[in-house]
C-alpha cells in the first residue's frame, strides 16, 4: 500500500506540474526568419549577366534618343521612341534583381560604350536612319545570345531566366521591325508615316 501511495502522490505531483508549466507566461516568438532578398546573394554569371544586359540596354537608349534630333523620318523617331521605352523598362527589371541582391547597376557607360554612341552624334537624315536600323538589328551579337541563352535555361533564379527570356524577345521584335523599316521606301521620304498593318 505505501508503494501504490507514494506512486499516486508522484503522478499527482506530476500532474501538478504539467498544469503549472501550461499556466507559465508564453515563452519569446522565435526571431523572424530573414528576407530572401537580404540572404540572396546573386552568383557571378548571374552577376556578370545582370551588367552585360543594363550596359546593353542604356546604351541603346542613348542611341535611339538620338533619333529624335537627328532623323527626319517620323516612323523612325517613333520606333526610336518605342526602343528607348522598351529598354527602359528592361532596365527596371535589371535594377530590380540587383537591388533585391544588393547590388547598383550604373548609370553611366563605359567609355567604349561612350564611344560607340558617338559615332551616331554625326549622323543626320537618312543617313543617321540607315546607320541606325542596322545598329538595332546587329544588337544581338552571338556572344549577347549565347549569354542570353545560357541564363534561360540555367539562370540561378527565375528572375534571371525571365530577364533573359524578355530580354531576347525585346530584340527580336526590335530587330524584325527594324528590318522592315530599312525596306519601307518611306524612310527615304520627310515627314512620312508608315504603320505596319
Amino acid at each position: 500500500m505505501r508503494a501504490t501511495a507514494r506512486f499516486a502522490a508522484f503522478a499527482s505531483l506530476s500532474l501538478f506540474a504539467g498544469l503549472a508549466a501550461c499556466n507559465a507566461p508564453d515563452a519569446p516568438p522565435a526571431p523572424a526568419l530573414p528576407s530572401a532578398a537580404s540572404t540572396y546573394t546573386l552568383s557571378t554569371a548571374d552577376a556578370a549577366f545582370l551588367q552585360q544586359v543594363d550596359a546593353m540596354d542604356l546604351t541603346q537608349i542613348s542611341i535611339a534618343n538620338l533619333a529624335a534630333t537627328h532623323s527626319n523620318s517620323d516612323v523612325v523617331k517613333a520606333f526610336a521612341a518605342t526602343v528607348v521605352s522598351d529598354h527602359t523598362t528592361n532596365r527596371k527589371a535589371v535594377a530590380k534583381i540587383a537591388t533585391d541582391s544588393h547590388l547598383t547597376v550604373m548609370d553611366k557607360l563605359n567609355a567604349g560604350d561612350e564611344a560607340h554612341v558617338a559615332t551616331f552624334g554625326h549622323l543626320y537624315g537618312t543617313s543617321f536612319d540607315r546607320v541606325f536600323l542596322s545598329e538595332i538589328k546587329s544588337v544581338q551579337t552571338p556572344a549577347l545570345t549565347s549569354a542570353l541563352t545560357t541564363a534561360t535555361q540555367s539562370g540561378g533564379t527565375a528572375d534571371i531566366k525571365t530577364l533573359a527570356g524578355d530580354t531576347t524577345k525585346m530584340l527580336q521584335d526590335h530587330a524584325i521591325r527594324a528590318g522592315d523599316l530599312s525596306g519601307a521606301k518611306t524612310i527615304k521620304g520627310h515627314h512620312h508615316h508608315f504603320g505596319r498593318h
